[in-house]
């Protein structure tokens, strides 16, 4: 058997198996032997017919068929001992040909990541500057939470707030039975019906009215559509709006400030505050978006996005029926099919796959892992904190999977600080590597999730997660985290 491959991109490869005619003979022959054993050939006792007869009774297609399935997973397992390619996942077949024979398998391969000079990666800290038009927003906010609502006798206007009893009804069928219903008079409303809103305004307290107005095509009452309601309306109470004015007073009504100006400039170091605490949540992301776009190399199977999608739907999935909804309800809801809901999904999905392979190799390149003792000692804490629960708490932890719950935590919190030491160019030495090799994480924690490669085999398979480091699992949660 000679085995080759042809490089193709996005990290795939075709491994081309040939069979000399005496290696392809001896199993046709083998496989035509099988047969006679288990069917009647004319003419012959079972497992006695000569292979020139087997192949006039079946056919020399379905010999040669029947062969592939038995000896194409061992020709296929043999050649990928003999290539320098791991796959990432199960191969799919291509082609055959069979004189001479020549078989060839598509074989998905691990991703290749080369970030470079990550090290020399910089990445200011940078929050989103506060603006005089947001402090002005936040000041109309507090004027709207400490405006009053003054009665008025007069006739009703948009922006006041009135007090109605509404009954309606379309031909026998009542759709509307409400008393002292307050609201809010706003141009273009649609609750409870469109049109009403604008109907109110010019009443006076103590008026009623009788109203026609048409149901819109768009409302969830089939019976109802395009069809004509005849409303009643009694007119109660109209308040108007007393918005405060910006001025020392609503200074000192808001909290402990004497005037509007250390009212704003306590709204300032609050929205500075915030948009800090914002910028460090979000600052380990930004230096992996920068390592990605300066890396030399970020590679990967299309297999690979696939599987993300999958993982991706399962857990949208998961969340829909935590709320009793089915996924096929909710793709009638969108408007999309699976397929195209899944494209959909593919962008994101890729993205959170390029980030997670940076991540992955970071903690290889670095040498980062996480030691059993401080799985324990961590697990203590947490039990020790949680105070009536730790009984539960405890039982929970002390499992493998919550072992890996928490090594992978503790190696997240890892990686994101040596992420902020490389942008900020504090990062510590590497650590030395034997025979010039990259290092790579030493002391992996019991329990830590640390992927199998792909199983090897003829048929195409489900997509297998490739292989993750120490403590890091395959989820696309665990890029999502930083």
């Amino acid at each position: 058997m000679r085995v080759s491959t042809e490089r193709l991109e996005n990290c795939q490869v075709n491994v081309i198996i040939e069979l000399d005619a005496a290696e392809l003979d001896a199993r046709l022959r083998e496989t035509a032997r099988k047969i006679s054993r288990g069917f009647t050939v004319p003419g012959y006792r079972r497992g006695k017919a000569p292979f020139h007869a087997v192949i006039r009774t079946f056919g020399r297609e379905a010999i040669q068929q029947q062969t592939l399935e038995d000896f194409g997973n061992e020709w296929y397992e043999q050649a990928l001992k003999e290539i320098e390619y791991e796959p990432y996942q199960t191969g799919t077949l291509q082609d055959v040909q069979w004189d001479p024979f020549r078989m060839t398998v598509l074989l998905p391969i691990m991703p290749e990541v080369d970030l470079g000079d990550y090290r020399a990666v910089r990445v200011p800290l940078e929050p989103e500057p506060v603006s005089d038009e947001q402090i002005a927003g936040r000041l109309a906010e507090l004027q709207r939470r400490h405006t009053q609502w003054v009665p008025v006798e007069r006739p009703a206007a948009l922006g006041d707030k009135v007090v109605v009893d509404l009954k309606g009804r379309v031909g026998d069928e009542v759709i509307l039975d409400e008393e002292e219903r307050e609201m809010l008079l706003e141009a273009g409303a649609t609750d409870p019906l469109p049109g009403l809103h604008e109907q109110v305004v010019g009443m006076s307290p103590g008026e009623e009215k009788h109203l026609t107005l048409t149901i819109p095509s768009g409302g969830d009452q089939p019976q109802t559509l395009g069809r004509e309601a005849f409303v009643t309306v009694r007119l109660h109470t109209v308040r108007r709006a007393d918005v405060p004015p910006l001025d020392d007073e609503l200074a000192m009504m808001v909290g402990d400030y004497d005037t509007l100006e250390a009212l704003k400039a306590a709204l300032r170091e609050e929205m500075e505050a915030t948009a800090f605490q914002k910028a460090e949540a979000e600052y380990p992301d930004r230096i992996v978006e920068a390592m990605i776009k300066a890396a030399p190399k970020i590679e990967y199977p299309p297999q690979a996005v696939d599987r993300e999608v999958e993982l991706t739907l399962e857990r949208i999935q998961e969340n829909l029926k935590s709320s009793g909804l089915e996924m096929d309800r909710f793709l009638t809801m969108i408007g999309k099919t699976l397929d195209s809901y899944k494209q959909e999904l593919r962008p994101s999905a890729e993205a959170r796959l390029r980030k997670r392979l940076v991540v992955r190799e970071i903690v290889r390149r670095e040498g980062l892992s996480v030691e059993a003792q401080e799985v324990e000692a961590e697990i203590d804490r947490m039990v020790e904190a949680a105070g009536d629960q730790a009984e539960q708490i405890r039982e929970a932890l002390d499992t493998p999977q919550g072992h890996m719950m928490v090594t992978d935590d503790l190696l997240l919190a890892r990686v994101r600080e040596r992420l902020i030491q490389i942008a900020r160019g504090e990062a510590p030495p590497l650590p030395e590597a034997e025979s010039g090799e990259e290092p790579a994480p030493e002391g992996q924690a019991e329990g830590s999730a640390e992927a199998e490669p792909a199983p090897e085999g003829q048929a195409e398979g489900s997509a297998e997660a490739e292989p993750a480091p120490a403590g890091v699992t395959a989820e696309p949660a665990q890029a999502e985290a930083l």
